[in-house]
């Protein structure tokens, strides 16, 4: 079982393959540019509605396109965050097998697990809606649990190649089995999310390349917990393999 100790030995290994795979941040950074090019296409073009599920006070041919608009929106960002995940965690996966991540890896995994990871990714969706439902009767307790137990989802389904479902319960069985170590991962995940958030206000207000800077941070940021979350998973899910 992890140790507490072991999550400082992968914060720190992590960190030390992201210094070496700077290109484990570049399919985000293209995915999140593309991204922008066609929403920004589709909205000018009338295409295009970020509005959930369109104006509802809108009748007829209007309130369909926007209903359709919507719904490529929609599809759109769930495409765009399959593509990114299984790129980063199939690099990811590789540095830590290998030391070394190339963009191959991650075309590997989605090319074997893009369709399971779309489906994971609807699940989890669906449960998230529901953790965040119970947010104030339960005092917060639901997202975070919800946070701990589905962390280690999308690993097992890009790099333990699980289906959508048996990579929600290995992930709630791995992280019940090493919950305070979970737990803790967590947290470090929200704090550097919040920290590197700040960082990226402040360069923001930067002149000229403030707002590539704060970008590339932010995607920084994502990697390096991707190598966190992959890390731990692969030490737990052998564990788990190597148990009676």
């Amino acid at each position: 079982m992890a140790t507490n100790a072991g999550i400082g030995s992968t914060l720190a290994r992590a960190w030390n393959l992201l210094r070496h795979n700077w290109i484990i941040i570049v399919p985000s950074i293209v995915v999140g540019a593309c991204s922008a090019v066609v929403a920004t296409v589709l909205a000018r073009s009338g295409w295009l509605s970020w509005q959930f599920f369109g104006d509802m006070n809108e009748q007829g041919t209007g309130a369909y396109w926007a209903f359709v608009g919507t719904v490529v929106a929609m599809a759109l960002r769930l495409v765009a965050a399959v593509v990114a995940m299984a790129f980063t965690a199939g690099m990811a996966a590789a540095a830590w097998s290998r030391g070394r991540a190339y963009l191959a890896d991650g075309a590997a995994v989605f090319r074997r697990n893009a369709l399971q990871a779309f489906f994971a990714l609807i699940l989890l969706t669906i449960i998230g809606v529901f953790a965040a439902a119970l947010l104030v009767p339960s005092f917060g307790v639901s997202v975070l649990a919800y946070m701990t137990l589905m962390l280690y989802a999308m690993p097992a389904v890009l790099v333990g190649n699980r289906g959508a479902v048996d990579a929600v319960v290995e992930s709630i069985g791995l992280a019940w089995r090493s919950f305070g170590v979970t737990f803790v991962l967590v947290l470090l995940i929200i704090a550097l999310a919040v920290a590197g958030g700040v960082l990226g206000d402040l360069l923001e207000h930067l002149p000229f390349l403030g707002q590539l800077l704060s970008w590339v941070l932010m995607e920084a940021v994502v990697a390096y917990a991707t190598l966190v979350v992959v890390g731990e998973y692969l030490q737990l899910h052998g564990a788990a393999d190597q148990a009676p």
